[in-house]
């Protein structure tokens, strides 16, 4: 019986079932939340919304994801103060990040290299660029607590 669990996890942990992609989007108007989840709705994934730069800021600290979408021009912590605070102390210090603007000019070009961002986009091209800079960013990874699960139920009896 113990083969039969070994078997049964590695082919469950091995396939893109639990490959989900956790997207953290931090922008302050829903209707933007809304046409992401549906830009991205082919890799179904897991998107957790916040409306201001702090509840973002509290929320990367805390959890992992595999993406972070955030506009520049967020109430309380800016775009800018949230991914330099996220590079610095958070769990999602390596997480590609992907900025959303009104317009992407020299000054909001250079702030968002020297944070490492993935991309800058801007907001009227989500519909055309973002599930292509997603392709290219952003691998998501099993989720760990999964096999943290399994091994504390009745498939481990």
């Amino acid at each position: 019986m113990p083969n039969f669990l070994e078997r049964f996890k590695k082919l469950m942990f091995n396939t893109a079932i639990f490959q989900v992609m956790k997207i953290l989007v931090v922008h302050r108007q829903k209707d933007t939340v809304v046409q992401i989840k549906s830009v991205l709705s082919g890799c179904n994934p897991v998107v957790l919304h916040t409306e201001s730069g702090l509840d973002g800021l509290l929320t990367s600290r805390i959890e992992h994801f595999d993406l972070i979408i955030c506009g520049t021009d967020l109430p309380v912590v800016t775009g800018f103060e949230l991914v330099r605070s996220i590079r610095t102390h958070s769990v999602n210090r390596h997480t590609p990040v992907i900025f959303l603007a009104d317009e992407v000019d020299e000054k909001t070009l250079h702030l968002g290299n020297a944070l490492g961002v993935a991309a800058m986009l801007v907001s009227k091209d989500v519909d055309n660029r973002l599930a292509e800079i997603v392709q290219e960013n952003v691998k998501p990874e099993a989720d760990k607590d999964w096999d943290d699960l399994l091994s504390n139920t009745r498939f481990n009896n």
